[in-house]
């Protein structure tokens, strides 16, 4: 599969020290599904991107706090591990960092933190201060145009995940009409979002708009569109997210949609949205969860779509979900001893297996790992 071109995608990923992850060294690829049994390490690998979104944004030494301490991250624990690293490969950059522990106040020491671009062989050094990464640090970069480049990629590294679907979920609640600028990663801002989307004075963004609510009637046929009508004084209007059924014309609130068609309009617009407002790179974990069968084919069908410009990083164990997906994008990942192993699919092994079976199917036949070792 090739790569994606004339994007900031993740291109390659080295790994070392964090969490479950003693040792690392992945190629990325378009579509990147995570499979493997529970507790192996997937959900570890995905939320270093939670962890590089903070450290972009200067907001790492809270969420050290917040995680538990130095300890939580370091695998097994700093009196094991002394030294994390982290080195990934963004479009034509890539970004190096290293932390040891101070066990004094519980927070991540940066040993070193660089640049580099693909034409030069010079480290860009970054200057961290106080716990915080160079790229917040207010002291000065060696170059603040490489700097830039990849702080903008991890600015954008959201893990997105809709699995709060109660009447509590932010996205069922009232919210600003200003709070509109990006796809939030819990979906609290969508009724905003798909408003500005739909009033937009940009035809690609009324386009994203109108493909959105074309995905919903495929799956919920009883859904006409979405109802969103700001109310309050001009400036400081809220708006909540309702809709319409194709038989009735009164507005329906949120709270009476099934969890798994609130969990699709969620996946729809963070998918379906206008390219100049996706992230580089979309994060989720497990996005099947709640989703009918027929569903996950248009899910599918939505993201193969998506990932001809936009990388995708997903976790699964869905079986039925994972049967609309190629060998080469899946990462099996894999435990012993507490330690993950990630390992990318080939498909030539495969190609006898392919004739008769889906890769669901071959991975719940335990042909290629990623199952519990009962």
């Amino acid at each position: 599969m090739n790569m994606i071109e004339e994007s900031k995608n993740l291109r390659h990923i080295k790994v070392e020290g964090f969490k479950s992850i003693a040792n690392l060294d992945l190629p990325m690829e378009n579509i990147n599904i995570l499979i493997g049994a529970n507790g192996v390490g997937k959900t570890n690998l995905i939320s270093l991107f939670t962890f590089l979104s903070h450290l972009s944004q200067g907001k790492l030494r809270n969420y050290v706090l917040n995680e538990g301490g130095t300890e939580r991250f370091f695998h097994f624990g700093s009196k094991h591990t002394e030294r994390m690293m982290f080195d990934l490969s963004v479009g034509i950059n890539a970004y190096h960092v290293e932390f040891s522990p101070n066990l004094d106040d519980d927070t991540l020491v940066f040993s070193e933190e660089y640049c580099t671009i693909d034409s030069s062989y010079k480290k860009w050094n970054l200057y961290p201060k106080k716990g915080e990464s160079g790229f917040v640090s207010g002291e000065t970069p060696d170059s603040e145009q490489v700097k830039k480049y990849t702080r903008e990629y991890l600015e954008k590294c959201r893990v997105y995940h809709f699995h709060d679907t109660s009447n509590q979920a932010k996205f069922k609640k009232t919210n600003k009409l200003a709070n509109d600028y990006f796809f939030e990663k819990d979906a609290a801002n969508i009724a905003p979002f798909l408003y500005d989307l739909k009033t937009s004075k940009w035809e690609d963004e009324k386009k994203s708009y109108r493909q959105i609510v074309a995905a919903v009637r495929t799956v919920a046929p009883f859904f006409h569109d979405f109802y969103l009508e700001p109310s309050g004084e001009v400036g400081d209007e809220n708006i909540i997210l309702r809709w319409t059924h194709t038989q009735h014309d009164t507005p329906f609130s949120a709270n009476v949609l099934s969890d798994g068609t609130a969990r699709f309009i969620c996946l729809a617009t963070l998918f379906l949205q206008p390219k100049l407002r996706r992230p580089d790179t979309i994060i989720l974990d497990e996005p099947e969860l709640g989703l009918h069968p027929a569903a996950l084919n248009v899910l599918s069908d939505i993201i193969h779509a998506t990932a001809k410009d936009t990388q995708v990083i997903c976790s699964t164990q869905s079986v039925a979900f994972a049967n609309f997906f190629a060998p080469e994008d899946f990462i099996v990942v894999d435990a012993k001893d507490g330690v993950s192993s990630f390992r990318r699919l080939e498909k030539e092994p495969l190609e006898h297996w392919l004739e008769e079976y889906g890769m669901g199917d071959i991975w719940a036949k335990n042909l290629i790992g990623g199952r519990p070792a009962w």
